[in-house]
């Protein structure tokens, strides 16, 4: 249903295109902007950053349990009292480790989105300045079936976002 007020607004503009042919549109690959721009290379480097020290907590964890089960399996079996005890303890840190890897994941998903939502503004920012400074009439980003290289200006809004300051602001 995205697709429906594009197709509307160009099923009406399409005779004034042919009409007069001064209207100019461009076309951006947002998925391909989100991979190559360099801030959002610094987006994933903050990241990994931020989360890196509990992904390492959780790696240490997951390494303790291999351990208790290893001295489950060794071949010297313990005595039933001590293989219920390490039995017990590794449920016990099983559970722990799955609460804690859902916190992660929710908590590292959370924050991308953020980063994302801002990165977004910078690169909507970026294409309207496109837009003014180019005279474009119409730029699309999602929900488009084909795209000639004509219109493609994903490579000019790039280089537009590589142009910005470090701090990943600005284009407003």
């Amino acid at each position: 249903m995205r697709l429906f007020p594009i197709l509307l607004l160009l099923s009406f503009s399409l005779p004034a295109i042919a009409q007069n042919g001064s209207y100019k549109i461009g076309f951006v690959n947002t998925a391909r902007v989100l991979k190559e721009a360099p801030q959002a290379r610094k987006v994933e480097e903050r990241l990994k950053a931020e989360f890196g020290p509990r992904e390492a907590q959780l790696k240490e964890k997951r390494l303790e349990i291999l351990e208790l089960e290893d001295m489950l399996k060794a071949d010297d079996p313990p005595s039933s009292s001590t293989r219920r005890k390490l039995e017990r303890e590794i449920r016990l840190k099983v559970s722990q480790l799955k609460f804690l890897e859902q916190e992660f994941r929710e908590d590292q998903n959370l924050r991308r989105n953020e980063e994302i939502r801002e990165l977004q503004q910078v690169i909507s920012n970026v294409l309207k300045k496109q837009g003014d400074t180019g005279a474009f009439d119409l730029i699309l980003t999602e929900g488009v079936s084909y795209v000639s290289d004509q219109i493609d200006i994903t490579t000019q809004t790039i280089e537009m976002l590589k142009k910005l300051p470090d701090s990943g602001e600005g284009a407003q």
